[in-house]
Formats: C-alpha cells, structure tokens, sequence
C-alpha cells in the first residue's frame, strides 16, 4: 500500500507545471488582455497631468457679439406702389462721456466770448464825490481800461485809489454788468497849508495831510511857514499813524491863532518855540505848543501894550509859559 501511494504522489506533483503550462497555451487570449490592462495602467501613472482652467464648455463654444441692427425706413410717395427706401442710420447711444463732453465745449465758448466780447470791457468809469480831483484823475490810477468785467476785483480797486489819493477818506467800488464800474469817493476838505522846505502840505481837521494837486486853483488861505517838522502827535491822539500829520489840538490851536493874526502878518512854526506869527512891525511872537492857547492870545496882548507904552520894540515876544512870559530885543 505504501509503495502505491508513493507512486501517486510523485505523478500528482510532475503533472502540475505541465498543466499550468498546457494552460497558458490553451489562453493566449486572456494573457494578451491581462498585458494591455498593466502597461496601460503603467502609462496613466506615468503620464504627465493636464491642468484645465475655466469652463470646458465655454471654450468649446465661444460667445458671438450680437450686430448692431441698423432701422431701415420706407416711405410710401402718392403713386400707387411706389415707396422710397432712407439708408439706414446707425443708431446713436448718448452716455456720461458725450454729456460731459458736450458741457466742457459749450463753457469754453462761452468763457470766449465773455472774455473777448467789446460790450463786457470797460471802457468807462463812473465817478462821484469829487471837487478837488477830476474823474480822469481817478480812472487812470485805476488802470481798468479795456479790462474783461470779469477779472476785476472790487477791493484791490479800492486799495489802488486809496492809496494813490490820500484826500479820499472813503472809496467804495462797485462792479456791474455789462461793463459797468462806479466809484464813490469822500474827499476830505483842506484847512490850512503846511508849507516847508519849498514842499506845501494839505491838512483837514483831523489831522490828516495830503498833497496838494498842480491844477487846484483855490485852496485854504490859513498858511503855516514851517521852519522845522511838526510836533509829533501824542499817543492819545493817533488814529492813523501812516496818515495823520499834525494832532486835532494842534490844528484846532491854528486855527484859532490864525483869527487873531494882523492882517499881513504869517503864521509861524518853530520846534523851539511852537507856534506863533511874523508881525509887520519886525518882531515874531510864540506860542508854544497848542495848549491855552487863547490864554496865551490875552496875555501876548496885555504884554505888547506895556512894551508900547514904554517905547519897547523887541525882537522876539514869548508866552509859551503863560505866567512867565518874556521879550529879547535881539534875536538870537
């Protein structure tokens, strides 16, 4: 029994790789598939990736630009079945860019011609409040002539003419379409005449100095004959110190003095002795400043009738100090 089994064994285990190889030449079929299957699988792995962006189907099917419909018009004429074609328009679409297109070009012809147009130039100016000065005087320091409305400017205008016409107190300026310019003034009135240095000094009465004018024909007949400057002004009494020439008292005390001044006789300025006059008869009387001045007035009389009576004709009468008056008969 064991020598059979032995023997069946054996042929069981020679027979195996003769049928695994019977078997694969049975099916060379399904080891041909089973190949293809590895080196395809081989070759997707090996394979380098394709990266797609956007939409398949968008590419595949690009998007067509919708043509612009042109309207075509036909208009029927009397005859019968007979009618007339208009080429067709294309059709204008009106936005933002064309609106504001349009609104630029129509300001700039306008600003064009309001620019260059002779009805908005100036060509005259009209000027009212004036007695010493001529309205011509004020135009041309006003140098507007011919000038576009449009670039004046109402306060340089009345910076200009206050400060070329000091004998204006007030300037006001006023502008108007088309070409309208009108300017009012307030003169200040002259009240004496400082006269010093070969050089004449208008004053009113506050003070205020200004030149006097080559054609004025008539001026104030109160002159002062300055043999130095004026006394300065006190601090109390300033108001405006780039134009204010003599203090209201001291002008007030001229005008006073100039009452009692002799007929013939001329009033006097001197910064040591103040103010006075230059009597006919030769001899000058001061003052002082304007302090007391008709005080000084009675005591200067009461003064000159003693110096009459004792025969006295002195060169010189001072009553700057009202209770120490004195006389030189020389002058010095």
């Amino acid at each position: 029994m064991l020598e059979i089994t032995d023997r069946f064994l054996k042929t069981i285990t020679k027979s195996r790789p003769t049928q695994r190889r019977t078997r694969s030449i049975k099916n060379p079929l399904k080891s041909d598939r089973t190949t293809k299957k590895r080196l395809q699988h081989k070759t997707m792995n090996n394979s380098v990736p394709v990266m797609v962006r956007g939409d398949v189907i968008g590419m595949s099917s690009p998007v067509k630009r919708q043509k612009k419909v042109r309207r075509r018009y036909n208009f029927a004429l009397n005859a019968p079945g007979a009618e007339v074609s208009i080429p067709a328009l294309p059709r204008v679409q009106f936005g933002w860019r064309l609106a504001s297109g349009l609104l630029i070009a129509a300001l700039s012809v306008a600003i064009y011609y309001l620019w260059t147009l002779p009805m908005f130039q100036v060509d005259n100016v009209e000027v009212s409040g004036l007695s010493r000065l001529s309205a011509r005087d004020v135009y041309t320091v006003m140098n507007v002539s011919n000038q576009p409305i449009f670039t004046l400017d109402e306060n340089k205008i009345e910076q200009k003419i206050a400060s070329a016409f000091p004998e204006f107190s007030d300037v006001e300026v006023k502008l108007g379409l088309p070409n309208v310019v009108q300017v009012d003034v307030v003169e200040r009135l002259p009240l004496l005449k400082w006269h010093q240095e070969d050089k004449t000094t208008l004053v009113d009465a506050n003070g205020f100095a200004f030149p006097e004018r080559a054609l004025e024909e008539k001026g104030p007949s109160v002159v002062v004959e300055a043999l130095s400057a004026p006394p300065p002004i006190p601090i109390g009494e300033i108001t405006e110190v780039s134009m204010q020439f003599l203090s209201i008292d001291m002008v007030s005390a001229i005008l006073s003095m100039s009452a009692q001044v002799p007929a013939g006789a001329t009033l006097i300025y001197d910064a040591q002795h103040g103010l006075g006059w230059q009597e006919n008869q030769g001899w000058s009387v001061y003052f002082g400043d304007a302090r007391d001045v008709d005080m000084k007035l009675n005591v200067y009389k009461t003064l000159l009738k003693k110096l009459k009576r004792k025969g006295i004709s002195p060169a010189l009468i001072s009553v700057e100090y009202v209770h120490a008056p004195y006389y030189r008969l020389e002058q010095r």
